[in-house]
């Protein structure tokens, strides 16, 4: 039976990482200031994810036009 043996790298500077005191959010990372760095860009793109997804897909997404006529926006042909 073969042993798999994994290589960790650092997500930042591409260093090799394998020190369990630098895991953050499942990565490891070379030093503490990498990993803070690392947190920061994790949370900031959670943040703006978020953002995106409660945004509206146009500025009056809940309001309605009125209707024109009989034949609502278009016309009768």
């Amino acid at each position: 039976m073969a042993i798999e043996t994994t290589k960790t790298y650092c997500p930042i500077c591409g260093k090799p990482a394998a020190d369990p005191t630098y895991e953050r959010f499942g990565e490891f990372c070379c030093s503490e200031a990498h990993a803070e760095e690392y947190v920061k860009e994790v949370r900031a793109q959670k943040l703006q994810s978020a953002n995106s997804h409660n945004r509206p897909a146009s500025p009056s997404a809940g309001e309605e036009e009125p209707r024109r006529g009989w034949f609502g926006r278009r016309g009768c042909c």
